[in-house]
């Protein structure tokens, strides 16, 4: 069951995806990002009514509240500013390196290991790269690695995968301390809050830049689909490994990058989605041990 809550989280980070870049066309990134994580809440908290409250709050559920909700607030900013700074198609496919950095993070945060046949599953996500970027690469160019950083919205995501792979381990010790509804509702309340108060501290004036009904309505369908992803990881990865749920979840970057073709008419579509294909692939290779 956890394979099926984790496709359920690729469906719906991808929605998620592709009305955070349609609300950034005319509403505020601050207020795109605060949207995600705070109209998140209201379609959580009925959650409560059907799950048992936890009797004790451990030093671990609020050890895994204050890192993983300061570490999500920090990459929702640089997330919402990546996506806003690039296509979606070019940006989204460096989530694939969250697998990678959890091949670190996770043995240590939570004793969770994967086969050193992963090491294979790393040159294709390199493999993938190099494709991904074919389209920036000038004649006789042979590093297409560090071609990846020179638009800031790839390296602002690589920074996303990074911080992405420590919290969703805090998400695997607040979920095992307490219960998946339970833990989407806390963490969620958390982020919301901080990022709330950061905006009203740097950007008071976002507020009031909502634009009409249809801008509230796709923030709305924001907070939804965002909801219904994170309670599909949480169902996920009380089951599953943390790499082998965060895997699948990624292939929410081959919706991304259709979605960037279908709907914001992005270019050079062909080499991006080969190389997603690859580094997909590759993920794979990491946590399934094919």
């Amino acid at each position: 069951m956890w394979i099926v809550f984790a496709f359920f989280t690729a469906f719906f980070e991808a929605a998620k995806d592709g009305l955070c870049k349609k609300s950034l066309q005319n509403t505020d990134s601050f207020i795109v990002a605060w949207s995600w994580k705070a109209l998140t809440v209201p379609f959580l908290l009925p959650l409560l009514l059907f799950t048992p409250l936890p009797g004790e709050l451990t030093f671990r559920f609020w050890m895994a509240l204050c890192v993983g909700g300061s570490l999500n607030v920090l990459a929702t900013l640089l997330y919402i500013e990546a996506i806003k700074s690039s296509d979606l198609s070019i940006t989204l496919p460096l989530l694939s390196f969250t697998p990678v950095f959890l091949l670190v993070t996770s043995p240590l945060l939570v004793s969770e290991y994967v086969s050193i046949i992963g090491g294979l599953g790393v040159l294709a996500i390199f493999a993938g790269t190099y494709i991904l970027n074919v389209s920036e690469i000038k004649a006789g160019y042979l590093k297409p690695i560090y071609a990846l950083f020179r638009e800031r919205g790839p390296r602002l995501m690589l920074g996303v995968a990074a911080v992405w792979s420590i919290a969703a381990n805090m998400d695997k010790i607040g979920v095992k301390e307490t219960n998946p509804f339970f833990w989407c509702v806390a963490i969620q309340t958390f982020i919301a809050f901080f990022l709330t108060l950061f905006i009203f501290w740097q950007r008071p004036s976002a507020f009031t830049a909502i634009s009409g009904n249809y801008g509230r309505s796709i923030l709305a369908l924001i907070g939804l689909s965002s909801a219904l992803g994170l309670v599909s990881q949480m169902l996920a990865i009380n089951i599953g490994l943390v790499p082998y749920v965060i895997s699948i979840k990624r292939t929410s970057i081959l919706f991304g990058v259709i979605f960037g073709g279908v709907f914001f008419r992005e270019q050079k579509i062909a080499p991006r989605l080969m190389g997603a294909l690859i580094m997909i692939a590759g993920i794979f290779l990491i946590t399934l041990n094919l």
